[in-house]
């Protein structure tokens, strides 16, 4: 029961922040390797986070998205920065943004369940785990939370 306990509770604890910047890194690498075109306002900032320059890169992102307001991309990177704060509710809206645009956005429906779980609103979290698990039933992280959740 305990090692139950234990898988259950492990993916809660992960700092979603670095599994965006882990995740936008590992798309930056895919696209150079395809030999796609770069965005480099947004590679400056994934590199700012990368040394831990947080208010800076904060500040980047922020000048990025008045400029393109609606790019995913850079409201993926705001949403990591607030949750590096641990702004939950900010994030959310974020994610929001990005869900609205892109509703089979795996990681973005994973974040707002993860931000939901986190802020107490179960129900929420919930929907947003099933839908990740309906665009990619392969994710482990989703249905650990739906287990964690249902249990």
């Amino acid at each position: 029961m305990g090692g139950l306990l234990e898988i259950l509770g492990r993916a809660i604890a992960i700092n979603t922040s670095e599994l965006i910047w882990h995740w936008l890194s590992e798309r930056r690498q895919a696209r150079a390797d395809a030999e796609l075109p770069d965005n480099p306002p947004l590679d400056h900032v994934l590199d700012l986070m990368g040394y831990g320059k947080f208010s800076e890169a904060r500040e980047q992102v922020r000048l990025y998205l008045l400029a393109d307001p609606s790019c995913s991309l850079g409201r993926m990177v705001a949403a990591a920065l607030l949750l590096q704060e641990n702004n939950l509710k900010e994030a959310v809206q974020e994610l929001n943004s990005i869900y609205v645009r892109q509703p089979n956005n795996t990681l973005a429906l994973y974040v707002l369940g993860h931000c939901f779980e986190r802020l107490g609103q179960q129900a929420q979290a919930v929907e947003f785990y099933q839908d990740c698990i309906k665009f990619n039933g392969q994710l482990q992280l989703p249905a650990q939370r739906l287990a964690a959740i249902y249990f």
